[in-house]
C-alpha cells in the first residue's frame, strides 16, 4: 500500500527527478555538456532522471582519483537513486558497500534502514536505524527508529510519537513524521488523535495525499463515514486512479448506505482491476445490503472462480452463506479459508460461530481457542467458548469465560443472549445472577 508506508528519502529530491524523468528532451542529452561539469558533480546534484542518474553515479564511482569519502558520498547517492527506481536489492548491497569503506556515515546506515523496511525486513531496518543514532541524531535516523520500532516491538507507541516529535523538533517541515505519528494512533485505535495528526500535515500541505488517506482510513475506524468520503474523494480529486482511495471510497458509501452508489462503483473496481479480490468482496456486500443476498452468493462464487481461493472472498461468501441459514456449506467454505496461508484470526472467529450454529460445541470451543493461539485477545472468541461451556454442561466454567469476554469488550446487549443460553440448558438461578451482576 504505497500510500501506506511512502520511503521518505529526500522527498523533494524525488519530484526533482520524476519530473526530469518525465520530459523526453532529456533522454538523448549527453551526462556532460560543459567543462563546469563532471559526473561526481552530477551524481551528488541529483537534478537528471533517475535512470541517466544511475548510469552518472556508477561511472562517477569508476574514476581513479576519487577519495574514499567521495566515493561512500557517490554510492550512497547511487543507492538512494536504485532505491526510488524500485530496485530495493541493489539499493541495499550498494549502501553496504559504503558501509563497508567507512562504517560510520549516519546517510549510508539510513537510506539502508529505509531500503529494508520497504523490502519488509523491518527487524533489520530497525537495527540499521539504531545504529545511525547510536552515531549522530539526524531526522531520517530517528524518525526510522521510531516508526520501526515500533512495528517490531521494541519501542511502545507513546515512545514511538515521542521520537517522531523529536524529529519534526529538528525540521518541523518533515510532514512523514507527522503522518506516521497519525499512523501509529490508527495502529491503537485512536481515530480521532490518527485524524488530527493528518490534518496538522494538510494544514501545511493541502495537497498531501497521504494524510487525506489517512484521514479516510481512521474516520472509517472510528464509524465516520461522512468524514472518511469527504476526504477520500479530496484524495480521489488529487490521484484519480489512486486504487485505495478507490477501494476504501466504496467502504465509505457502503457505510452509508448508499449501497446502489457502492454497487457501481465496486464494478468498476472489477473492470478496471479484474484480478483483485477487493472489488468483488465489496460487490458482494454491497448486494448483501441492498437484499439481494441470491446474486450476492453467486457473486462470490463466481470470484472465486475467476481468482481461485482467496482468503477475503471466502471469508465474505461464509459469511453471507451464514446468513442466508445455509450453515454446512458456510462451514466448508471458512475451512477453505482457513486452509490458505495467511488466513487470520477472524476466519477462526467466524467458523466457531458457525459451529455454534450448527450445535457442534467442541468444534465451536476448538476454533475459538484457535483464534487465540498467537495470543489474540477477542471478546467474541471467549464468549462462544463460553457457550460451548454450558451447553457440553460445564456451567462454572462456562460463566468464568463469560466474565473474560465481558472484561475484553464484549457488548452489554449480549448478556441477555447468554442468560438465554443458560435458561435453555435449565440453568435459572444462574441466568438471573448473571442479570443482577451486569
Amino acid at each position: 500500500m504505497a500510500l501506506r508506508i511512502p520511503n521518505p528519502k529526500s522527498l523533494l529530491w524525488l519530484s526533482t527527478v520524476v519530473t526530469l524523468a518525465m520530459s523526453g528532451a532529456a533522454v538523448a542529452k549527453p551526462l556532460i555538456t560543459s567543462s563546469e561539469e563532471t559526473l561526481a558533480r552530477i551524481c551528488l546534484a541529483g537534478q537528471e532522471d533517475l535512470d541517466r542518474l544511475i548510469e552518472a553515479c556508477s561511472r562517477a564511482l569508476e574514476e581513479p582519483a576519487i577519495t574514499v569519502s567521495q566515493k561512500v558520498e557517490l554510492l550512497n547517492a547511487l543507492a538512494n537513486a536504485q532505491s526510488w527506481n524500485g530496485d530495493e536489492d541493489a539499493a541495499t548491497a550498494t549502501y553496504r558497500r559504503s558501509l563497508d569503506l567507512d562504517e560510520t556515515s549516519v546517510d549510508a546506515w539510513n537510506g539502508l534502514g529505509w531500503s529494508l523496511r520497504s523490502a519488509r525486513e523491518t527487524e533489520k531496518a530497525y537495527e540499521a536505524f539504531s545504529r545511525s543514532v547510536e552515531l549522530d541524531v539526524s531526522v531520517q535516523g530517528l524518525a526510522g527508529k521510531a516508526s520501526t520500532g515500533r512495528d517490531v516491538g521494541e519501542i511502545t507507541p507513546d515512545a514511538s510519537r515521542a521520537m517522531l516529535e523529536a524529529a519534526m523538533s529538528i525540521d518541523p517541515s518533515y510532514h512523514w513524521a507527522r503522518r506516521d505519528i497519525g499512523w501509529s494512533h490508527f495502529d491503537d485505535g485512536n481515530w480521532s488523535e490518527a485524524i488530527a495528526s493528518f490534518e496538522a500535515v494538510l494544514a501545511e500541505d493541502p495537497y498531501d495525499q497521504n494524510a487525506y488517506y489517512g484521514i479516510g482510513r481512521a474516520a472509517l475506524g472510528g464509524d465516520m463515514p461522512e468524514r472518511a468520503l469527504e476526504a477520500l474523494n479530496k484524495l480521489l480529486d488529487l490521484a484519480p486512479d489512486d486504487f485505495w482511495g478507490q477501494v476504501y471510497r466504496v467502504a465509505a458509501l457502503r457505510n452509508l448506505d448508499r449501497n446502489a452508489q457502492a454497487l457501481r462503483e465496486a464494478e468498476r473496481l472489477i473492470a478496471d482491476f479484474p484480478m483483485s479480490n477487493t472489488g468483488y468482496y465489496e460487490r458482494g456486500r454491497a448486494l448483501v445490503a441492498l437484499g439481494r443476498r441470491g446474486e450476492a452468493l453467486e457473486a462470490f462464487a463466481e470470484a472465486e472462480s475467476i481468482l481461485g481461493p482467496d482468503g477475503l472472498v471466502l471469508y465474505w461468501y461464509a459469511d453471507t452463506l451464514g446468513k442466508d441459514g445455509q450453515w454446512a456449506k458456510a462451514l466448508e467454505v471458512i475451512n477453505r479459508a482457513i486452509a490458505l496461508e495467511g488466513s487470520d484470526h477472524y476466519d477462526q472467529i467466524l467458523k466457531s460461530y458457525i459451529a455454534l450454529e450448527l450445535k457442534d460445541y467442541p468444534l465451536a470451543r476448538s476454533a475459538a481457542e484457535a483464534s487465540m493461539a498467537d495470543g489474540v485477545e477477542d471478546p467474541w472468541a471467549h464468549y462462544y467458548i463460553a457457550i460451548s461451556l454450558v451447553h457440553t454442561g460445564d456451567t462454572p466454567n462456562g460463566l468464568e469465560r463469560f466474565d473474560r469476554a465481558m472484561a475484553e469488550g464484549l457488548p452489554k446487549h449480549r448478556v441477555g443472549a447468554f442468560a438465554s443460553e443458560l435458561i435453555s440448558k435449565g440453568k435459572y438461578v444462574e441466568a438471573v445472577q448473571l442479570r443482577v451482576k451486569y
